[in-house]
């Protein structure tokens, strides 16, 4: 028997453990290798990548600044509100039309729009961003499968339609789309900011550090000049206007003659950026032009007696209320024959006005408005502002109707700056909206406006002679706009009602007007010039009729706002026309106005008159026979009336009438 190790076996084992040997030898290397490879020559590649893995960046978007009025009141903010969503994925197959349908009626929308969005595919599409809490109320008790809901901050206007063509609209993203909310778009959205985040196994972000505060993250604070309390009134009372003529619109503009700052932009219709609507969107105020009418002769007088081709002490002959130029007739209202200017201002004489126009010249008269302000923008930071056109009349009847203000077109918001030049010493300032831009992290002012001269249009002593013209449009028992008188302050003013230009014809519409009052108040000492526009009234269409009675309003809200003392005795605003009385209420109308009247105690009183029983129109128009006013509620005829009949009072008191339809 052999003993031993077979010799070939050995040699076996001993190869097998060498290669064993060489191949780990060979994957140490390898390894070695690759660990050089990893850890030197891609260590700050893969480094990144793992980093990538689990360390995030989010971006923090601020929420949008707020919007105040003069005093601080919040006009724009935010509220958090629902946005819709829905995963495709999880509709019913069977009834996904049907599913879709109610979704898109309980949200007011197109159920095909809404079709066609969610069969884009994916597991996410936006029903509806933004929406009400009754909307969301009414999507969760639909009880939809695979409807969720997200929190969004949602733009929030608290005041509802107040200034709301002003303050424009915010989109779905967060963007301006109008008015203020567009023009300072950049200092209202702010600048995002960018935190470290960790992300864990499920993709969840967990903030590395704690987030800035709020204020931190919010846009700057935009201030503008308007006080809310008479953007109020302003509004109230040209929307009562405007229903009354059964308008198509209205605009009414509040500026401080001395400084420029607009205190009421007010718009009829009125508009809600909460629920918006396109067509109430437009602030006519700033971005629609017309041909101004008679407003426009405050400015040629004025340019007249500063260039020297007219004087106080002139007379001019008014033709009798017809006169022949360039093969055209040139009418007025009423015939007049020798006036002076005051009273070529007063009555509103078209012919007197257009042989003014004519003295000055084709130059002279083109300047003339140009250097108040007409022809170019006043730059108060709406987007899309007009200029307005002021073209050089070449035809000699083109100088005729400029000079009582057709031919050429402007904005409400320029015609009212004219008029505060003519307040202001004659010096055209430019309107300015925004008062400052704050930062609310530290209050740090960013931006402020100051008053701004853009020019002397004319000089003092011509203002101060045009405004005692203005006066008497006022005050002249002739004068057309006795129905802007303010109970203890003087007025200045002019009225103006211009026919407008009928796109068929080429020529002017018999029954489409534009109605205007632009004045300032006191006329000694101006604080407040406010231009009031009504666009198509029917029926009564006189600017001092419609636009007058607004202005006073308005007016008288801002004076006693801010304090101005009284300068002159009480003096009720003139009554209306005498409209034909009413059928069954000649006889007591008549008897009301021709009894006597007890005096108050003092020598400004009067008695209250006995209006019960007569509809709303007949009492209204008895009280301001005896120089006061109504505040009227409810419908029908009046039922009563506080002070009682037969009480004495102040002159301009407000008597409060209870209606009631007849039982």
């Amino acid at each position: 028997m052999r003993t031993g190790t077979d010799p070939r076996a050995a040699r076996w084992i001993a190869i097998r453990v060498g290669a064993v040997a060489a191949a780990l030898a060979l994957g140490f290397v390898a390894v070695a290798v690759r660990a050089v490879q990893l850890q030197v020559l891609q260590g700050d590649r893969l480094g990144s990548l793992a980093r990538d893995q689990y360390l995030r960046e989010l971006t923090l978007k601020p929420r949008r600044g707020a919007i105040t009025d003069r005093n601080g009141a919040v006009l724009a903010g935010n509220a958090e509100a629902d946005s819709v969503f829905v995963d495709p994925r999880d509709l019913p197959s069977p009834g996904r039309a049907r599913e879709l349908a109610r979704l898109a009626k309980a949200l007011a929308l197109d159920a095909k729009v809404l079709e066609k969005r969610v069969a884009r595919g994916g597991r996410f599409a936006w029903v509806k961003r933004r929406v009400s809490p009754a909307e969301a109320d009414q999507v969760r008790a639909l009880k939809v499968p695979g409807v969720g809901f997200v929190k969004e901050t949602r733009r929030w206007y608290p005041r509802r339609e107040l200034a709301g063509q002003v303050l424009g609209l915010v989109g779905d993203d967060g963007e301006g789309l109008e008015g203020v909310e567009r023009a300072w778009d950049d200092a209202l959205q702010g600048a995002s900011m960018r935190v470290p985040s960790l992300r864990d196994a499920r993709g969840l972000h967990l903030l590395g550090e704690a987030p800035a505060p709020e204020h931190v993250l919010e846009g700057a604070r935009v201030e503008l000049t308007l006080d809310q309390g008479l953007q109020l009134v302003a509004e109230r009372a040209l929307a009562q206007a405007v229903q009354q003529a059964r308008a198509a619109s209205g605009m009414a503009v509040a500026v401080d003659p001395a400084t420029g700052e607009i205190l009421a932009l007010a718009n009829a219709p009125l508009f809600n950026p909460n629920a918006p609507r396109r067509e109430e969107m437009r602030n006519r105020a700033v971005l629609d032009t017309f041909e101004p009418g008679s407003t426009m002769k405050a400015f040629v007088l004025a340019r007249a007696l500063e260039e020297g081709t007219l004087r106080p002490t002139d007379s001019l002959f008014c033709e009798n209320g017809a006169w022949s130029v360039g093969g055209h007739v040139v009418h007025d209202h009423k015939g007049l024959g020798w006036v002076g200017p005051a009273k070529v201002m007063a009555a509103s004489s078209n012919i007197c006005a257009a042989k003014v126009g004519t003295r000055l010249g084709r130059e002279r008269l083109q300047h003339a408005f140009l250097a108040f302000g007409y022809g170019e923008r006043t730059l108060i930071g709406i987007p899309g502002e007009p200029r307005g056109q002021v073209p050089h009349p070449r035809a000699e009847i083109s100088v005729a109707t400029m000079s009582f203000g057709q031919g050429m077109t402007a904005t409400g918001l320029q015609i009212t700056q004219a008029m505060a030049a003519i307040a202001n010493r004659g010096i055209l300032m430019k309107p300015w909206l925004v008062r400052r831009v704050v930062d609310p992290a530290n209050g740090q002012v960013l931006s402020e406006a100051v008053p701004t001269p853009v020019r002397r249009a004319v000089s003092p002593e011509t203002a101060a002679q045009v405004g005692r013209w203005l006066e008497g449009v006022v005050s002249d028992p002739d004068g057309t706009g006795k129905r802007a008188r303010l109970a203890g302050w003087r007025v200045a003013g002019k009225t103006g009602t211009a026919q407008k230009a009928d796109p068929v014809s080429g020529g002017y519409s018999a029954d489409r007007h534009f109605s205007s009052f632009v004045g300032f108040a006191p006329a000694e000492a101006p604080r407040v010039v406010i231009g009031v526009f009504v666009d198509e009234p029917k029926g009564e269409i006189y600017g001092g009729e419609v636009a007058a009675p607004v202005f006073r309003e308005i007016a008288a809200h801002a004076l006693q706002a801010t304090g101005v003392p009284p300068t002159e005795p009480a003096v009720a605003a003139a009554p209306p026309p005498e409209p034909p009385p009413e059928p069954d209420e000649g006889a007591a109308i008549a008897a009301v106005e021709v009894a006597p009247r007890r005096p108050a105690h003092g020598t400004n009183g009067v008695a209250v008159p006995l209006v019960q029983g007569l509809s709303a129109r007949a009492a209204l128009r008895v009280l301001e026979a005896a120089d006061l006013a109504g505040d009227v509620r409810g419908s029908g005829r009046v039922t009563a009336q506080a002070p009682r009949a037969g009480q004495p009072v102040e002159r301009g008191t407000r008597v409060r009438l209870t209606l009631a339809p007849p039982g």
